[in-house]
Order: structure tokens, then C-alpha cells, then sequence
């Protein structure tokens, strides 16, 4: 990438995303059928902030500093960009591994933020600001259309499984994407060839509705190695669970969302979680959440929260409620019960935004 613009010492470039949660797979480990495809939505807390700007080397500060700085560098790498320096403050972010997508939010946000701080400015926000979803830019605030986080997911390495934080960091919104048929292929060049899951569906949910975002405290789902040998022991995805799957997902989930009829979406994120999650239930059961988790999702159906599921790996856990007024009510039932000792709980909108770039002065 040339460097061909170089902003003021005092320019600070200010990137805020969303967060993501995962409903769970479609389908995995069968040759010749597309992995990885699935279902996840948006919300906009607890969301990544990020600050970048000039300095005399390479630093970062705040949580996640480490690994904000870990991107940068494949940026700088991948770029060209020579000895340029950078000070990145991670004002906010989720904490890793937890089912809401803090990588993938954490590396797109880097990515975008030190291209906009080396190079040019764009003057749009992209080729999906010319549809009838757009959100255009103000003078200051730039959205991102999907090629262009495809470009900045391939630099920092997202998006090798799931594609749902790649394309809601790009306009948010309930998300169905297809998967993508694995080549066994690695390296460099084959990393920039790579294809993404395509996205088949984007909804946005009713600004109404609020997600109660219930994350246990010093737990983590699978990463890295681990992750990669859960995979290795988790037998294909059987067919007709695929098809139920995405008959749940197009037939149910989609349809609710876009028609605003909240109790069969609530019944319908219930569905999808619970038959996603069987073929990963060995796997799952290892975890030292597991059992405190499926006690959570009994006591929100008794309390009133049938629409909740566990995002990814977890230990994350969403509730989908009607309004604002029935997620408060569902938060003071929680913390009569005592759950707010051991777990963060949220009230988060349903983002149909996604990520936003801002100039600062």
C-alpha cells in the first residue's frame, strides 16, 4: 500500500465496532459441502473503541494492547509501509474468547484505522452506500462496505471460519452466511487467494429490541490450538441437522426478523441454538462453563427469556427481549438471583450499523 498522505501530528483517527454473537453452524467436516456457514447478529455493546495515532514507534496500550499491536504489525507488513510509527489505545474492548467476536472486531478495527491514518481518506463510504440500506458518511465518520472489510479480514488474518463478525462489522444486522467449501491449501499466497463465506441474508431487527448480553466472568470458550483440535475430534455435521438448520434460519428466523414478530423470532433463536449446539455437545461439555451456562438458558425460559442461546463457544449468553422496559425487568430478576456476582450483564441494542471511522482533531 503507498503511503502517499501523511495527516497532522495532532490527527487521531477514533474506530468504534460493534460486537458480534454466534448462534451456532450450519454445517462442518463433510467433503464437498460448504463449513462454517451459520447464523449470528450484531450488538452494539460491549463493543471495541479504538484510538490511533502518530508516534515515534510502534505501542499500544490499554486491554488487549498485545494483540492490537500484533495487527498492526501484519498491516505494516503486508503493506509496505517501512519504519512508521503508531500508538494504539484500546479505550474498550470485549474480553477474548468469550462468544462475542472481540478478534475479529479488534483486528478489522486496527486494519481500518492505520490505513486511514497512512493513506488518503476515502471520500464515500463505499459501494454499499449507493443502496437503499445505506448509512452514509458525515464529513468526519466513514462505514465500510463488504469488499472493503474482505480486503482489511484478509490482512489481519479473520474470517478463516466464520464470516459473521467480518460482514456485521460492515452495516451489522442479523446475519446468515452459506460457509465455503475448506481447501486444505496454506501459506502467504494461498491467504491472500482465500474465499469467505458468502453472506446470503442481512436483517435488520426492530430498534425496539434489546439483547441481554450475559457473559460469565473468568471463563473462556475454545481458541487457537485447542480450538483447532476440538475440530479435529468433532464428527461431520449430519445432513438432516443442516436442513433443519437452514429451514429454522430462512423459514423462521429471517422471516420473524424482518416482519417484526418478536415471540417467533424469540422461539426461533431458541431452536437454532439448541440443534446447533448438538453436533459440538461433546466438545462443548469439556468446557468448566458448560453446566452453569445450560442452568442459565433453563432459568431465562422460567423467567420469561425464551429467545436465548449461547454465542459461540461461550461463556457469553444472549436473551432477546421485546424492549427496553422488558430487559430491565429481566436484569432485576437476575440480580435478585444472584447472578450478577459472577457474571457481566449488559443491555445491548441490536446494531444495524456496524463499525464507524472517525477523524479526530
Amino acid at each position: 500500500m503507498p503511503v502517499d498522505f501523511l495527516p497532522s501530528p495532532s490527527t487521531v483517527i477514533e474506530v468504534r465496532t460493534p460486537a458480534r454473537l454466534h448462534l451456532g453452524m450450519l454445517s462442518f467436516g463433510v467433503p464437498g459441502t460448504r463449513s462454517y456457514g451459520g447464523v449470528g447478529v450484531m450488538v452494539d455493546r460491549p463493543g471495541v473503541q479504538l484510538r490511533l495515532r502518530l508516534a515515534n514507534r510502534l505501542e499500544g496500550r490499554g486491554p488487549q494492547a498485545e494483540r492490537a499491536v500484533k495487527f498492526a504489525r501484519a498491516c505494516i507488513e503486508t503493506w509496505g509501509m517501512g519504519q512508521v510509527g503508531c500508538s494504539l489505545e484500546v479505550l474498550a474492548a470485549p474480553p477474548s474468547h468469550a462468544g462475542l467476536g472481540s478478534g475479529t472486531q479488534l483486528g478489522l478495527a486496527v486494519a481500518a484505522g492505520i490505513r486511514h491514518l497512512f493513506s488518503e481518506p476515502p471520500g464515500d463510504a463505499g459501494d454499499e452506500a449507493a443502496g437503499p440500506e445505506s448509512l452514509d458518511a458525515t464529513e468526519h465518520d466513514w462505514l465500510f462496505d463488504i469488499r472493503d472489510v474482505m480486503d482489511l479480514a484478509r490482512v489481519v488474518g479473520r474470517g478463516r471460519r466464520s464470516c459473521v463478525g467480518v460482514y456485521g462489522f460492515s452495516r451489522g444486522g442479523l446475519i446468515v452466511e452459506a460457509g465455503r467449501i475448506v481447501d486444505e491449501t496454506s501459506g502467504t499466497e494461498e491467504e491472500q487467494k482465500r474465499s469467505f463465506s458468502p453472506m446470503i441474508a442481512r436483517a435488520r431487527l426492530p430498534a425496539a429490541w434489546r439483547c441481554v448480553v450475559i457473559v460469565g466472568r473468568e471463563s473462556a470458550g475454545l481458541s487457537g490450538d485447542a480450538e483447532r483440535e476440538a475440530f479435529k475430534r468433532i464428527p461431520p455435521v449430519p445432513a438432516e441437522v443442516t436442513a433443519e438448520l437452514s429451514r429454522i434460519a430462512l423459514v423462521e428466523l429471517l422471516p420473524a426478523a424482518v416482519e417484526g414478530r418478536f415471540g417467533e423470532f424469540a422461539a426461533a433463536v431458541r431452536r437454532y441454538g439448541t440443534v446447533a449446539g448438538q453436533p459440538f455437545a461433546a466438545e462443548s461439555a469439556r468446557l468448566p462453563h458448560a453446566a452453569a451456562t445450560a442452568h442459565l438458558l433453563e432459568l431465562l425460559a422460567e423467567v420469561g427469556a425464551p429467545g436465548s442461546a449461547q454465542s459461540s463457544w461461550g461463556p457469553a449468553v444472549m436473551a432477546c427481549v421485546p424492549s427496553l422496559e422488558a430487559a430491565g425487568n429481566l436484569v432485576e430478576i437476575l440480580d435478585r438471583l444472584g447472578l450478577a456476582k459472577h457474571h457481566d450483564i449488559i443491555i445491548a441494542r441490536f446494531d444495524s450499523q456496524g463499525a464507524v471511522l472517525r477523524q479526530l482533531e
